[in-house]
Parts: structure tokens; C-alpha cells; sequence
């Protein structure tokens, strides 16, 4: 009526304007009359010919208003009826809770999974892992509830658990990931060198006795063992099996140990296990890969590479064997002459706080450049030196041996000598961030690597290396590597510099205690035979009465653990490394301690270990487990940004791994991560006393059937909650896709926008239009709104799942 009445007054006020003007008319004729009314008429007939078409626009769009309302009138019922099926026919749990963590809806579905009288109970009661999901927000997780196992979707907002069943789904990926395939190959190490004097029935009996053992242990896992070279054998079998030798701890190095030990051979195995979802001709390389580290590690060990884990290392109970052949080591000294002749100059670097080994080491290798006329540099910065070196090399170097203080330079020196043919030979490590200088390692284009410790994961990226763990130091090696370096002119060596060489054979075996082979005496007889002073090496070594009076303080506090394993762990702050060793070694003297830790503050960001045992325990595993490594029987670590106490417990747990699990195994709830083991409340099967660890460190639970049945509520709850943040979030998604919302903006001369759109803006016009709110953080645009157009907005509002609507920018 209201568009009728504009209408009516906007003719009557032409008519009347016609009205006024008439006067001011003159027509000479009747045609000109005519023609001006039939003009004016043709006026009127445009302006309602335009308001009518205008008028059919609108009632077509009123029509199709009027034809969707009635379709979603229609369709509205329907659509009741399918959201009551989900709610209550589909085997979909959905819980709701109020504030207070209390149930007050359940679809009959989650009454199935869990309680029929659950209603009105605290969440906590029903299933506390879905109780602390809750608390925690965690959106998606998985349970299990009576033997089943549910993906849950938690809403937040909303309060709302959805629960979906995917026993059948984690079935088959548990079923998938144990039949994932591992490769391992097997070395005897040692057998010809130790049969060799055995008659022929003598070697053909101990040899069946090996293979017999080894094939024994492979057929309790239902692997395959093939022999396809003298001395060497590849087993597969699937990831299933490998789990439970390395539950089983690969038994087979102590059958085989124990072997030998009958025999009176030093026989030993090392085997690389590889498992990875690839092709067999890769999972052939990572299990050579393997076995060559195990070798490179002195043997007698297992080194297990599974896919997304860190590398394993299993055994290494007994020291490495000394190979009885010279062969390989006169080949090796002329491998590193050729090197060392086709560079330009040499620089001979060891590591950071270089102690008597390691300088010993490096005058060595200076004379070995000398002897191939080459220029040879010694890295000394003198503030990386340790303490006795550093007093060695002021007191006496300094004064006593020119030709070195001549050829020793400092890093900054030592860089500028770098060109593209520089050879840099590292000695006594093999970690590239333990070396004195690393810009001197990033700079140099050629690496030989000479060290008696056993390789680590962390290697140098070198174009040759002779790494021997089977030594007592590097300047066994060293001296043996100058026997055969000139075969034409003996190299001449002080009795001075034999001296400092003697004096790292002692500090590296604690006076011939640890890793000490014949080689080992035959090299400290040359070095006395080039003049070495074993009194001056004495006097040395000698501790000053400040220094031992610390140590006999230190070890006032020392703790006893599992009966064997002393710990000697201080709060104050000590800086040398040497007295952590001098405080290990002393502990180990105490009758009944097989193994000896030192353990103190170094600096602010850095806790120090150094660790010294007897007999069967390697520390040098339990080091390399806290980011260290070492020998055997001598190892150390270096941990950052950790405390004292926090260093212990890690170090115990892996003691509690390697030796203390007696007892019957148990299983174990785990209430936190725990490397290695497991995620939070996964249930795993432990050795006894590792298992009693974890519960007094309050790490896990025992997995009694109360604690079972706890864990099993926790996790349906929680899985509950994440299924039903999904379905909601796909119901919000339909909603809000095909959407769409209109901005007005002005617009400057230039075209350009006063002012710039923001989210915040674009939610708050959504809102408004479709009654729907959308957290503005979640909201992105295609492009940058910078002028008048349409634009697609999306919205994140789970990691799977996003919606679109469009953004209508008009000019105001």
C-alpha cells in the first residue's frame, strides 16, 4: 500500500506542476498542443513502465523467498528427524557436562559404553582420563574402555564429549606396524684369529657350537638365519619379533659369551638390526649401516635402527679385541702419508680441554707432516687446555722445546693458514662439537680422523678415519701408525716429547689399570726406549694437597645405588673436568663399587658426569645415553640446561634399564612419557626392577586391574570428547560455508580504502547477519581487502576441518 500512495502523490504533484505551467504555454496551433500532451504522456508511460518492471523484480525475489521458506518448512522436520538419529541410534557416545565437570546428558549410545546410571555423576567417577582430558582441554585423544578403543572429540565451549568406536582401525594398524619387516645382519668377531691354532675337529666343533646357539636364538623369535659369508649371517623377521629381543635384551651376546669364556677364545659377535617400512635394498643398507657401527664400537654388541627412534645400542659388556695382524695398521699409516703428501700443509687439532692423550697425540702427528716435509700447525689455545697440559706446555714446552712453541698457533692463526688443500687431522675424539675450535672444522675441505674411542652417532664428515677402540689411547695408535709412516729414515722424537706422549698412555689407562693390552706395554717399552722419564710423568701427575683434600670431602658424600654403583653428586660448582675423574676413580677403589659416578655443576647451563667402572658394566652406554660417550670402563657427559638432581634420576632409570632389572616382569601404567617405553598411559611389560623404579619415582602405576580399569575409563572419556569436537565442528562447517557477509567502506579518489578491513570487523557483520559467532583468530583471507570486491574468507575451526564464506566489500 505504502509503494501505491508514493506513487498516487508523485503523479498528482506532476499533474499539478503541468497545472502551474500552462499559463506560460502558448501553442499556435492544436497539432502543437497535441504534440506537447503526447510528449508529456510518453514521460508518464516511461516512468511507470520502470516502476512496474522494477515492482515484477521484487515479487520474482519475494516469490523465491517465499518457495525456500516453504522448502526448509518442509525439509525441517526431516532434518529433526536425522540430528535425533545421531543423538540417539548411531553408534556415536555423546556426553555433555555442565561447569562442574558433572554429566548431564548421555545418548544411549555412551550409557552402552559406559554406565547406564551415569547421568548426574561427576566425570571424574566415571572415567578420569576423560576427566582430565577435560581439565587439560585436549580436543582429540583415544581410550579404552572395556577391551574396545575410541577416537574422542572434546568441545571445549561446548562442553561436549563424542565418543567412536575404532577398535577394528588401531587393530589393524597394531597388526601393520608389528609385521613391518627388520633386517639384521651378524658378525663373529674374531673366530679365524681365535681358531686359527685349533686342529681341524677342534675348529669345526666350536664353530657348529656358535651357529648353533645363534640359530637357536633365531628360531625362539621364528626368524629366518642364513649364512651367506665364512663368519657372517642375516636374519629376518618382522618388528613383532624385534620388540621382543629387545625386551629379551639380545641374550645371544651373553650365550655367546659365555661360550667362548668355555672355550678360553675371544670370540664375540656383533650384529646391526635395521626396521623400516622401505624397500629390502634400503633396509639392507641401514642394517650394514649398523653392523659397521657396532664394529666400529669395538664389536660385541647389538645396534638396532628403527624407523623415527633413536639408534639403540645393546651388550658391549666386554672390552673390544686387539686384532693380532699389523697389517691393517701399515696400510693406515701409508693411507694418511698419502693424504698428508698431497696437501699443502697440514693443522693438527684435538678437543676442547685437551688433556695429556690428546696433545701426546698431536705431537705425533706433527712429526709424521715433518717427516713428509710438509707445514705442520698445532691448535693451542691454551685456555682450552686442561690444567695439567696447560702447566706441561708454560713450564716446560715453553722452554724446552722450541720448535713446537714455533709450530703451535692459536685458533685465530690457525684459520688464516686454511687453504683449499689444507689437511686437518682431528685426534682423540670423534664428536664435531668437541673439537677445540669448530670454525677450523667448518673452514677446511679435508678431515682424517685418528681416535681410540668407540663411534657415536655423531661422526665427522671425513675422507678417511682410523678409529680403533680396541686401543688404550690415541697415542697407542699414534706410535704404532710411526713404525710404518717412514719406511726409509726413523723418525726422531725427544725423550722430551716421548716424555709427554708416555704421560698420555698413563693418564688415558689410569696408570695401566683400564684397556690394557699387550700392545699397550709394547708401546710405553719404545717410548722409554726414546728416552721417556717415567719419574717426571710421575711428578706430573701428582695431586697437590688442595686438590686431594676436595677429593676426600667429595667422597665423604658418597651414595651406594643397587648395591654396586657409587654416586658421588655435589650442589657446589666445579669446573675441571679432571677432578671429576680424579673423584670417579677414587670412588671406584671402594671395595664392592663396580661403577663410579662423579656428578656436579660445571657452570650455570651445564651439569658434569665422569664415570669409571670394573668388571661387566659399560659406562660408556650409560653416558652415550645422557648425550656423552667414552670407553668402556671411562666415559663422561656433559648435559645442558639440566639440574644435578635431574641428571641423577635420568642416570639411575638407565641403570635401572641395564642392571637392575631383576625380579619378574610387570606391567607397568606409565603416567608420563618415558623414553624409550612409552607415552602417557601406555601399558608396558617391564623387568622388576626397573618397574619398581618407575612406581617410587611416581612415573607409572602397576597395572593392577583397579588401575586397569581407571586407565580404561580415563581414556574413553577422553576419547569421547574428541569425536564429539569433530561432529560439532562439521555441523558449525554447514553453517557457515556458502555464507556470506557485506561491508560498506570508503573509498579515496585514488581508489584506495580509508582505514583497512579487519577480522574483527568481518566476524561482528557475520554475526549480526547470520547470528552465528566465529573466534576472529581463526579467520583468513584469500588476499588483502584493498578495494571493493568479494572476497573468501576461511575458517579454521579443527585441523581437518574448515569452512568459506564470502566477503562483500561496497562503497559506502
Amino acid at each position: 500500500m505504502k509503494r501505491w500512495l508514493i506513487l498516487i502523490i508523485a503523479v498528482l504533484v506532476l499533474g499539478f506542476s503541468v497545472y502551474l505551467y500552462l499559463p506560460y504555454f502558448h501553442f499556435d496551433s492544436t497539432q502543437q498542443m497535441l504534440s506537447f500532451i503526447f510528449l508529456l504522456g510518453s514521460f508518464v508511460l516511461i516512468f511507470v513502465a520502470s516502476y512496474a518492471a522494477l515492482n515484477v523484480q521484487n515479487r520474482q525475489k519475494v516469490k523465491t523467498l517465499q518457495n525456500r521458506l516453504s522448502m526448509w518448512t518442509k525439509l525441517s522436520y526431516h532434518v529433526n528427524q536425522v540430528g535425533d538419529e545421531v543423538f540417539n541410534e548411531l553408534p556415536i557416545g555423546i556426553i555433555a557436562l555442565d561447569e562442574d565437570f558433572e554429566i548431564k546428558w548421555a545418548n544411549p549410545h555412551a550409557k552402552t559404553i559406559f554406565d547406564s546410571k551415569m547421568m548426574g555423576k561427576d566425570l571424574k567417577d566415571v572415567h578420569p582420563q576423560l576427566h582430565m582430558a577435560a581439565m587439560n582441554n585436549k580436543i582429540q585423544f583415544m581410550i579404552q574402555v572395556k577391551n574396545e578403543t575410541y577416537d574422542v572429540t572434546y568441545r571445549s565451549e561446548f562442553k561436549f564429549f563424542y565418543l567412536f568406536n575404532v577398535t577394528d582401525r588401531e587393530l589393524v594398524r597394531q597388526r601393520y606396524h608389528e609385521q613391518i619387516p627388520a633386517l639384521g645382519i651378524i658378525y663373529l668377531d674374531n673366530l679365524d684369529e681365535a681358531i686359527g691354532s685349533m686342529d681341524v675337529s677342534e675348529q669345526s666343533s666350536l664353530k657348529g657350537e656358535y651357529l648353533a646357539a645363534i640359530a637357536d636364538w633365531a628360531n625362539k623369535y621364528n626368524g629366518f638365519l642364513k649364512p651367506y659369508a665364512d663368519e657372517r649371517l642375516v636374519v629376518v623377521l618382522y618388528r613383532k619379533q624385534l620388540d621382543l629381543m629387545i625386551q629379551d635384551r639380545f641374550d645371544i651376546l651373553d650365550k655367546i659369551r659365555m661360550i667362548s669364556t668355555q672355550n678360553h677364545v675371544r670370540v664375540s659377535i656383533s650384529m646391526g638390526i635395521a626396521s623400516w617400512d622401505v624397500n629390502y635394498e634400503e633396509l639392507g643398507i641401514y642394517a650394514q649401516n649398523a653392523v659397521e657401527l657396532a664394529e666400529k664400537r669395538g664389536g660385541d654388541q647389538v645396534v638396532v635402527n628403527i624407523q623415527d627412534q633413536k639408534i639403540a645400542y645393546f651388550g658391549a659388556k666386554s672390552d673390544a679385541s686387539a686384532k693380532n695382524s699389523r697389517v691393517g695398521v701399515r696400510i693406515n699409516a701409508q693411507t694418511i702419508r698419502d693424504f698428508i703428501e698431497r696437501s699443502s700443509n697440514v693443522i693438527v687439532m684435538g678437543h676442547n680441554q685437551a688433556d695429556l692423550d690428546a696433545y701426546g697425540a698431536m705431537i705425533a702427528v706433527y712429526h709424521m707432516a715433518k717427516a713428509s716435509k710438509k707445514p705442520a700447525w698445532i691448535v693451542v689455545d691454551e685456555e682450552k687446555l686442561d690444567k695439567t697440559v696447560q702447566k706441561i706446555y708454560s713450564d716446560i714446552v715453553k722452554a724446552q722445546l722450541p720448535h713446537l712453541v714455533e709450530s703451535s698457533i692459536n685458533s685465530e692463526l690457525a684459520i688464516k693458514q686454511i687453504t683449499p688443500d689444507t689437511l686437518l687431522i682431528v685426534v682423540d675424539t670423534q664428536s664435531p662439537k668437541m673439537v677445540m675450535n669448530s670454525e677450523i672444522l667448518s673452514k677446511v675441505n679435508k678431515v682424517i680422523v685418528i681416535d681410540h674411542h668407540r663411534v657415536s652417532e655423531e661422526s665427522f664428515d671425513a675422507i678417511f678415519s682410523f678409529v680403533e677402540p680396541y686401543a688404550s689411547s690415541t697415542v697407542e695408535l699414534m706410535m704404532e701408525l710411526l713404525n710404518f709412516y717412514n719406511m726409509e729414515e726413523e723418525i726422531k722424537i725427544s725423550a722430551l716429547e716421548a716424555t709427554i706422549m708416555y704421560s698420555g698412555l698413563i693418564v688415558d689407562t689410569n696408570n695401566f689399570a683400564y684397556r690394557t693390552g699387550a700392545r699397550t706395554f709394547e708401546v710405553a717399552a719404545k717410548l722409554k726406549d726414546m728416552g721417556a722419564d717415567v719419574t717426571e710423568v710421575k711428578l706430573w701427575l701428582r695431586r697437590d694437597l688442595e686438590r686431594t683434600l676436595v677429593i676426600n670431602k667429595l667422597l665423604d658424600h658418597i651414595d651406594i645405588y643397587l648395591d654396586r654403583f657409587g654416586f658421588v653428586i655435589t650442589s657446589e660448582l666445579y669446573d675441571d673436568r679432571i677432578l671429576l675423574a680424579q673423584v670417579a676413580d677414587a670412588a671406584l677403589q671402594i671395595s664392592g663399587v663396580d661403577a663410579a659416578f662423579m656428578i656436579a655443576r660445571m657452570n650455570n647451563n651445564t651439569v658434569g658426569v665422569s664415570a669409571r667402572s670394573y668388571q661387566n658394566i659399560n659406562v660408556q652406554i650409560l653416558m652415550e645415553a645422557l648425550g656423552g660417550g667414552g670407553h668402556l670402563n671411562s666415559a663422561a657427559a656433559q648435559i645442558q640446561n639440566a639440574s644435578v638432581h635431574d641428571v641423577v634420576d635420568q642416570l639411575k632409570n638407565y641403570i635401572d634399564l641395564e642392571y637392575g632389572g631383576g625380579g619378574e616382569p610387570v606391567k607397568v601404567i606409565l603416567l608420563e612419557d618415558v623414553k624409550g617405553k612409552g607415552k602417557k598411559d601406555d601399558v608396558i611389560e617391564v623387568a622388576g626392577g626397573y618397574g619398581q623404579f618407575l612406581v617410587t619415582q611416581k612415573k607409572g602405576l602397576l597395572a593392577t586391574e583397579e588401575n586397569l580399569a581407571a586407565l580404561n575409563k580415563a581414556k574413553e572419556e577422553a576419547f569421547e570428547a574428541n569425536q564429539r569436537h569433530i561432529d560439532l565442528m562439521k555441523k558449525l562447517k554447514n553453517e557457515i560455508d556458502n555464507k556470506k557477509v557485506t561491508l560498506g567502506i570508503q573509498i579515496g579518489q585514488d581508489g584506495k580504502l580509508f582505514g583497512a578491513v579487519t577480522t574483527k570487523q568481518i566476524v561482528e557483520a557475520f554475526e549480526q547477519a547470520h547470528h552465528i559467532l566465529i573466534d576472529r583468530k581463526k579467520v583468513e583471507l584469500s588476499s588483502e581487502i584493498n578495494s571493493v570486491g568479494i572476497y573468501t574468507a576461511t575458517v579454521t575451526l579443527h585441523k581437518d576441518i574448515k569452512a568459506q564464506f564470502e566477503v562483500h566489500i561496497i562503497e559506502k
